[in-house]
């Protein structure tokens, strides 16, 4: 097979699609390399019976970007606004609010009056980095859009604008620490540091997780579903003139023929390789023997520490197309829902006991682990997804659909897939998580289930192809084996591989929607140096 284009890019998610595009938009005869039949990666959705759901993310962070981005690329998209509540068993508040950071410190102290001192401890934390998040992507920060040709901006803004982001990498580079040690040296409430910690991926980075209620105000919904986002940025890629090919999973690479094969053996040569996919997928077909001399051993040691690493935390997703009006769910919440049924918190069941659980699981049995499982849920926090209650096109009149997603170890779900009852599994949380609900943030609803269906960890390595079936890039449990973060991004796209360059989420972390755009916008740039445009 000849292919004449001088840039190749391997995954079709959401930094594939844009750094593809962003070069196309540029004269570069690019190809763009999807193992899906369709592009997106967790940036998706599909319909069931009328009901518009979403696959992978719930809601789009602009964080100064995704509006720009849209514009940038002319792109034929409706964004909604999408807000934001959170609720602890009967009480929810509404972050879009103007006051929405000192009703979350009412409802916690409502919750814990015990801990008032604790609370409010927390609380400004969470307000000083609402002035951070504002410094790094407020309209004044170089991140907002590109600015590289406003001179004007750089011997005004920039400059001050320069001055504050040293500051707020010096605070954010003191919160390094994950979030557990930084919630366990600053309260003493077990119950409220769960409250707080069980939102987050297990050790997430402090900045990051404290840094989260000051995006909320800032969430939208794509008319048509979060899906559309990617379908627009593809449709807009071919009409470009870029080559799409889908159905196709690159399996070898020879780096002195600069080259890349398919399971079928059709090559695909590349002047320069952006490698947009899950990583451990490239540095699998790393023959170090074939890389130049004078970088084998940083080759070697690159390679090592990618395939050796884990994926974050996968989850488990229920759907559900339920007979009831939207305005019964909008007397309780905004269609982006965060939701924990008790306030007691998940204790040792999510770290301890569940690390127990995996390491003598020949040894344990099946009523084991659906006890746990029983009381994992029951204790768990819930994001919860009402895409009518965003855009009302989203579900059959008088009807909602419902998305309800939690946090699970990938491990625990492949174990029972191994044991022969991963059905029964899915099916038994399925109807746990409804008559969790159903006992408590929306009484009745157990009735009213039009279908159910559900997606676990295990789907989501089979439909992504993401290691471990992550979502957010890599685990933040053991080291993680990339250099670059929110400070230093710089560095996030290169590799030691002659020509080839990456984006997306195993690219940064804290690995997110924002970051993935950036890093496709910094390897478009990259390609665009080397080839003199």
């Amino acid at each position: 097979m000849v292919n004449e284009n001088k840039v190749v890019v391997v995954g079709g998610g959401i930094s594939g699609l844009i750094s593809a595009t962003l070069l196309a938009k540029k004269g570069i005869k690019v190809t763009l390399i999807e193992k899906n039949e369709v592009c997106g990666g967790l940036v998706n959705s599909f319909t069931e019976e009328g009901f518009v759901f979403d696959g992978g993310i719930r809601a789009i962070e602009n964080a100064g970007m995704i509006i720009p981005m849209i514009k940038e690329l002319d792109l034929d998209l409706i964004l909604l606004p999408s807000k934001v509540s959170l609720g602890i068993e009967n009480e929810v508040i509404h972050t879009e609010a103007e006051n929405g950071i000192n009703e979350y410190e009412t409802l916690l102290k409502h919750m814990y009056p015990e801990s008032i001192d604790d609370v409010e401890k927390v609380i400004k934390v969470i307000k000083d980095f609402n002035v951070y998040m504002e410094v790094l992507f407020g309209e004044d920060s170089p991140f907002y859009k590109d600015k590289k040709k406003d001179k004007k901006y750089f011997c005004t803004t920039f400059i001050i604008w320069f001055f504050k982001f040293l500051k707020t990498g010096k605070a954010i580079t003191k919160m390094k620490n994950s979030v557990e040690d930084f919630l366990h040296k600053l309260i003493s409430n077990d119950s409220l540091f769960d409250i707080i910690s069980q939102h987050f991926f297990k050790k997430t980075p402090a900045f990051f997780a404290m840094s989260y209620f000051s995006l909320y105000s800032d969430y939208y919904y794509p008319k048509g579903g979060v899906g559309k986002l990617a379908q627009k940025i593809e449709e807009k890629f071919v009409e470009l003139g870029g080559t799409l090919i889908v159905n196709t999973e690159i399996c070898k690479m020879d780096f002195k023929l600069k080259t890349l094969f398919d399971k079928v053996e059709n090559s695909y040569p590349y002047d320069n390789l952006i490698w947009c996919a899950d990583l451990k997928k490239l540095y699998e077909m790393v023959d170090v023997d074939q890389v130049p001399k004078k970088i084998v051993q940083k080759a070697r040691k690159e390679k090592e520490k990618i395939i050796s690493s884990k994926g974050a935390e996968s989850v488990f997703t229920l759907y559900c197309g339920i007979n009831e009006k939207p305005d019964f769910f909008q007397n309780i919440s905004d269609g982006h829902f965060f939701y924990t049924p008790s306030k007691k918190g998940l204790g040792s069941l999510h770290r301890e006991d569940l690390s127990q659980l995996l390491n003598s699981w020949e040894k344990g049995n099946k009523e084991q682990v659906l006890t746990w499982l029983n009381d994992y849920c029951k204790l768990n926090t819930f994001e919860i997804s009402l895409p009518v209650l965003n855009d009302p096109d989203a579900a059959p009149k008088g009807q909602t659909g419902l998305i309800v997603s939690f946090l699970m170890e990938y491990e625990l779900v492949e174990n029972i897939n191994k044991d022969g009852w991963y059905k029964e599994f899915k099916t038994y949380v399925e109807n746990l998580v409804i008559g969790i609900l159903n006992d408590t943030i929306y009484p009745g609803i157990k009735e009213k289930i039009i279908f159910k269906k559900s997606l676990s960890p295990l789907s989501v390595k089979k439909r992504v192809g993401s290691s471990e079936g992550a979502i957010v890039g890599w685990s933040f449990e053991n080291s993680v084996p990339i250099s670059a973060g929110v400070i230093n991004m710089k560095n996030a796209i290169l590799t030691s591989l002659p020509d080839v360059y990456k984006a997306g989420q195993w690219t940064v972390s804290p690995a997110g929607l924002p970051t993935c755009i950036m890093t496709a916008k910094m390897s478009c740039d990259r390609v665009l140096k080397d080839l003199g445009k």
